[in-house]
Order: structure tokens, then C-alpha cells, then sequence
């Protein structure tokens, strides 16, 4: 079977750190010193990964990988993470050989999920007929750091880590459909009829 959009995802590098703090989350708890901090470090990894689940969106950049079994040939390639930041590279197997393809060929779109379009003047080149013959890795998040996540997210963040804490060893079912609310004005259009 050829696919002309991806469909797999690898994590090639993660974010360097989270989009809310420790400090942050002790202060939104008003607790003084260190003494949870081995509880509350978790809880922060914890909500910054379902937050992401929920909304499609990575919130510090992290580096991906994806693969095509061949160049598309007519439509962009759309990148299923947000926000994309850059292209690192698109490298395709010709004649068994890994080679790039030129940086200026292409360009992508700022859209909630992005597409990777070949300028006017170039195509895509003609690869080898094999699985995964395309690879692209590219760069997608709000920023480099906490900086840049919205402050509406960070402050949902804060309110689940909270939550989590506060029901810490409870069945907190009825707890998922509150934060998802909170999530929701983040959640990638497409994402939403799946909710």
C-alpha cells in the first residue's frame, strides 16, 4: 500500500522543558518549600501530556519525524502536529541513496495543521518505489520555551495539575470533561468531531 500523507509520527527530540513550572504549580497550590515537590513534578508531565492529547497541539518545541512512501503528486504534505515551526529537512531514497531535498523547493503553510508545498518553479523529486522512501523531520510547538504557550493554556494546566493533587488516590472520571473544557478554544478544529 502507498501513502501519500503521513500517518506515523516519531519523537526524535522532546521539549527541554515544561510549559508551567514548579513554582508556578506551588504557588497556584499556596504551598510553601519543597516537601511535595517529588508528587507535584509528575503531575506537571502528567497534565502537559494529556493537555497535548486533548488539543493536538505540542506546547514546547519538540523535534518529529514522519515518513511517505512517495512524494505526493499533485497535493501539499500536511503535517498532523501544531504549530510547525520549521522544516529541518526532507530526505527521499533515490537509487538507494539518502538525499536531500533542496530547502528551497519548499515552503509551509500557518495553518493548525500545516502543509509542506513545493514552490512554483520546482517539484517533488522522484524517489525510490519503496516503503518510506520520504522522510521529513521538522519542528513543532508554541516556542522554545514557556514563554510562548498561552497564558489560557498554562492557567488550565495549573487548574488540572491542582485538581489532580487535590484528588490525589479518587476516581476522578467526572474530572476529565472539566479539563477538556478548558482545553477546548485550543483544540485543533479537527480533533473536535472525534470528542
Amino acid at each position: 500500500m502507498i501513502f501519500n500523507q503521513p500517518i506515523n509520527y516519531t519523537l526524535i527530540t522532546d521539549a527541554t522543558s515544561e510549559p508551567i513550572t514548579l513554582n508556578e504549580v506551588r504557588n497556584h497550590l499556596r504551598i510553601d518549600g519543597i516537601d511535595y515537590d517529588a508528587i507535584l513534578t509528575p503531575l506537571i508531565k502528567t497534565v502537559r501530556q494529556i493537555a497535548e492529547k486533548t488539543t493536538g497541539r505540542d506546547m514546547i518545541n519538540k523535534t518529529w519525524r514522519t515518513y511517505l512512501d512517495c512524494f505526493p503528486s499533485y497535493d501539499g504534505i500536511e503535517i498532523k502536529k501544531s504549530k510547525l515551526q520549521s522544516i529541518t529537512s526532507i530526505k527521499y531514497y533515490i537509487n538507494d541513496v539518502l538525499t536531500t531535498q533542496d530547502s528551497n523547493s519548499y515552503y509551509f503553510t500557518d495553518e493548525e495543521y500545516s502543509s509542506i508545498e513545493i514552490k512554483n518553479s520546482y517539484s517533488w523529486a522522484s524517489s525510490d518505489e519503496r516503503k518510506q522512501a520520504v522522510q521529513i523531520t521538522f519542528v513543532a510547538g508554541y516556542g522554545a520555551d514557556a514563554t510562548f504557550v498561552p497564558q489560557a493554556l498554562k492557567q488550565a494546566m495549573l487548574s488540572h495539575v491542582a485538581f489532580l493533587y487535590e484528588n490525589a488516590g479518587d476516581c476522578v472520571d467526572s474530572g476529565e470533561a472539566q479539563f477538556k473544557k478548558l482545553y477546548f478554544p485550543y483544540i485543533l478544529p479537527q480533533l473536535l468531531v472525534s470528542l
